[in-house]
């Protein structure tokens, strides 16, 4: 079986600059809700209704339909046949980023009072949540989940993907999205201009762990179902799994 091809230097340029993409529209995005949340953000000049909804709700069907859709198996076998497969994972990370970077920098102000209003203080749990999403993200694989890994990996065959139950995953099968979960909705001021953000945003997160779900089931097997039945999805509630890798590395 023929093997992949070497990187060559431009394949793993194009992987940084997109790597650094992916982490400037993550980060805008990040500030922009902490900002939103603590009530700092200056005003901007609203559009006439409908379209502030409308151009809200564009950007987050938009946001959904390609973070999902392009992280579907059916889809990388059609856009591998003309992008190389090292650079996969970077160009989605890359245009997720430059996504959420457009939304930040053009979101609308909604009108209405603020759902709650807590004292600043509380912003030490969104900040918590986002400390700990970079941990486990840092901790499992983070330049691979930005396409830095494959793209400078030398080897002629890609690694073997393995479900791993190793820490954080031993108590809920999606820690990151967990911590996103509570660092939308842990703000001390929760205006409508960040309420519907952080609720399309939610509701995105549930259709993709439905569909990332089907899809490790797909890629796992037993193996899977077993460790959902174990481990809840966002909330730990229930006895640790055993640590465990599988396919078990021989």
């Amino acid at each position: 079986m023929k093997g992949r091809t070497p990187p060559g230097l431009g394949t793993r340029l194009v992987a940084l600059a997109c790597y650094l993409a992916a982490l400037a529209g993550l980060s805008a995005w990040a500030g922009f809700v902490l900002l939103l949340g603590l009530d700092l953000l200056p005003t901007r000049a609203a559009l006439p209704e409908p379209w502030p909804w409308v151009v809200d709700l564009a950007w987050l069907v938009i946001f959904a339909v390609q973070h999902s859709g392009m992280a579907r198996t059916s889809f990388k076998n059609r856009w591998t046949r003309w992008l190389p497969p090292r650079l996969e994972r970077s160009v989605y990370a890359a245009l997720s980023g430059l996504l959420l970077l457009g939304l930040t920098l053009t979101w609308q102000p909604l009108d209405g009072a603020a759902i709650w209003r807590g004292p600043t203080w509380l912003v030490a749990v969104p900040l918590t949540a986002g400390l700990c999403l970079t941990l486990v993200n840092l901790r499992f694989d983070h330049l691979g989940l930005f396409g830095v890994r494959q793209a400078w990996d030398n080897s002629d065959e890609p690694s073997p993907e393995r479900l791993w139950v190793l820490g954080v995953y031993r108590y809920i099968r999606h820690p990151l999205m967990a911590c996103m979960l509570v660092f939308l909705w842990a703000q001390p001021v929760m205006a409508p201009t960040l309420a519907v953000l952080a609720g399309g945003l939610t509701l995105y997160i549930g259709i993709g762990i439905v569909l990332e779900e089907r899809d490790l089931l797909r890629r796992f097997g037993p193996a899977y179902a077993e460790y959902r039945r174990q481990v809840p999805a966002l909330v730990p509630w229930r006895r640790p799994a055993s640590p465990g890798v599988y396919p078990e590395v021989r």
